[in-house]
């Protein structure tokens, strides 16, 4: 165990030796071109309504329009180039103490959570007391942690508003089971940051824990809280529904459970265990298992802004497929920018495939499916991976399309000429 400890320690203060001196004692002159990625993505960009326009896809006027939107804006955003000379010369003294206490507990709570601690004590002579072991040397770890909470906690009271620190110190707190100090950390979190629902839902956790697992009270009303700002945030909603299920409000419980059960991919690990507690919500409440009104809501909202299908290979194209090829489904707005509005991605393997695009799926916050009057849908299989129309890529375009929900389906029926 000691050499495991001398290694660990070695390793980290290798880290920190090669860090630290850079911001302590920074020297150097960098030359930057931060045009340079911008150059290449309207580069790429001139390139997709290029191909656009031989595939018909865009006409004449369409393609000078879109020509001629994309030459404003890189005039715009990049202007004539610049090359400057970066002087990295003032030392970062706060940042260097800030990961000089944060890279080392980082790296514990890792190893607390994912590592295995008993395995270092492991011998002959104690193979048969591997959870005393485990007990033991959480324990020790506790002990050997608990200089750096307190440098960190000390830190924090010259320095209350840092709520990202409050809330590093209470999951710390919680890692090394002290939940009543995690408490009070994440009283100060919350304060600082109140608009968090995944911090106000830890909160919410710790508080049941220490109340023998018992939401109702506070650690409920952080939950709503939570809900108010997300919706859809998983963990709030688990409590919610459990919350819910312990006063015997079943009814309400399964709204929770379903809007979860909605909300989850199909390998969801969780998945399993919500659709037991839902099955057994139901089962108490005396209610058929049917869709609720508050279901449907969603499920209308979900297709008013957004378009689902299914992506064929045509007969014709299959033997030139190859199953483990990537193939990008997105939507691109007829007019203005040719970036996709929502994409979405599997493998030629997995086709036919059902798709759904909506703002979920889109590549930037300020540039999504609901604010594009007309689309058009395309599939492409992509030879070597990237979104970028390639030759020899197979590839499918639909028709123009207002993206209001509805059903389109896309065939993949044209090879991209060379």
């Amino acid at each position: 165990m000691g050499l495991f400890w001398v290694i660990a320690v070695v390793l980290l203060v290798s880290v920190l030796a090669l860090i630290l001196p850079a911001l302590l004692w920074p020297n150097g002159t960098v030359k930057t071109d931060a045009n340079a990625e911008k150059r290449e993505i309207f580069r790429q960009q001139f390139d997709e309504i290029e191909q656009d326009k031989i595939n018909g896809v865009l006409d004449a006027t369409q393609y000078d329009v879109a020509k001629s939107e994309m030459q404003r804006r890189m005039l715009d955003e990049i202007g004539s180039t610049s090359v400057a000379d970066v002087q990295v010369s003032k030392p970062d003294r706060r940042l260097a103490a800030i990961l000089f206490v944060l890279l080392p507990l980082a790296a514990v709570l890792i190893y607390l959570k994912i590592g295995n601690p008993a395995a270092i004590m492991t011998s002959p002579t104690l193979a048969n007391s591997t959870a005393t072991q485990a007990s033991v040397e959480h324990s020790a770890m506790a002990g050997d942690i608990e200089p750096l909470l307190n440098l960190l906690k000390a830190k924090l009271e010259k320095n209350p508003g840092d709520g990202t620190g409050w809330a590093l110190l209470a999951r710390s707190y919680v890692e090394i089971g002290r939940h009543a100090e995690a408490i009070s950390a994440y009283e100060k979190a919350v304060k600082v940051t109140p608009d968090d629902p995944q911090l106000l839902a830890d909160y919410a956790d710790v508080l049941a824990v220490v109340n023998d697992h018992k939401l109702a009270g506070k650690p409920e009303a952080l939950v709503n809280q939570a809900l108010k700002l997300d919706p859809h945030h998983t963990k709030a909603l688990m409590l919610a529904a459990t919350a819910a299920f312990d006063r015997k409000d079943y009814k309400q419980a399964i709204k929770f459970w379903e809007r979860l059960q909605k909300d989850l991919p199909a390998d969801s690990d969780i998945l399993p265990e919500v659709k037991a507690a839902l099955n057994e919500s139901y089962a108490l409440s005396g209610v058929k298992p049917t869709a609720t009104a508050a279901q449907q809501a969603v499920s209308a909202v979900t297709v008013a802004t957004g378009i689902s299908g299914t992506v064929r290979i045509a007969p014709a194209l299959a033997s030139k497929l190859d199953p483990d090829a990537t193939v990008f489904i997105f939507a691109r707005a007829t007019q203005g920018s040719p970036m996709p509005l929502a994409i979405v991605q599997t493998t030629a393997k997995n086709l036919p495939y059902t798709f759904h695009l909506d703002n979920s799926s889109a590549l930037m916050p300020d540039h999504k499916l609901s604010q594009a009057s007309e689309v058009v849908l395309v599939a492409r299989v992509s030879k070597s991976g990237d979104a970028k129309q390639q030759a020899g890529d197979l590839e499918g375009v639909t028709a123009t399309i207002k993206p209001v929900g509805g059903t389109v389906d896309i065939e993949i029926n044209q090879l991209v000429p060379k």
